[in-house]
């Protein structure tokens, strides 16, 4: 995808979401990135949401 169009991408996302219309897990892997730049959050999408979950869950010997 273009740079350009992905950064025209972000901003309309950026906006439905400080418009309270979107969530930052509604916006496609791709652009992630690029939106939480927009907002100012310093932390890079690296982890899926499975990932993420998983490793919060306590395993069998923790229990």
């Amino acid at each position: 995808m273009n740079e350009q169009i992905k950064k025209a991408f972000a901003t309309t996302l950026v906006h439905l979401i400080l418009a309270g219309r979107r969530e930052i897990e509604d916006v496609p892997v791709a652009l992630r990135d690029l939106v939480k730049a927009d907002l100012g959050i310093t932390e890079p999408s690296q982890a899926t949401p499975a990932a993420t979950q998983a490793a919060e869950q306590p395993t069998e010997q923790e229990a």
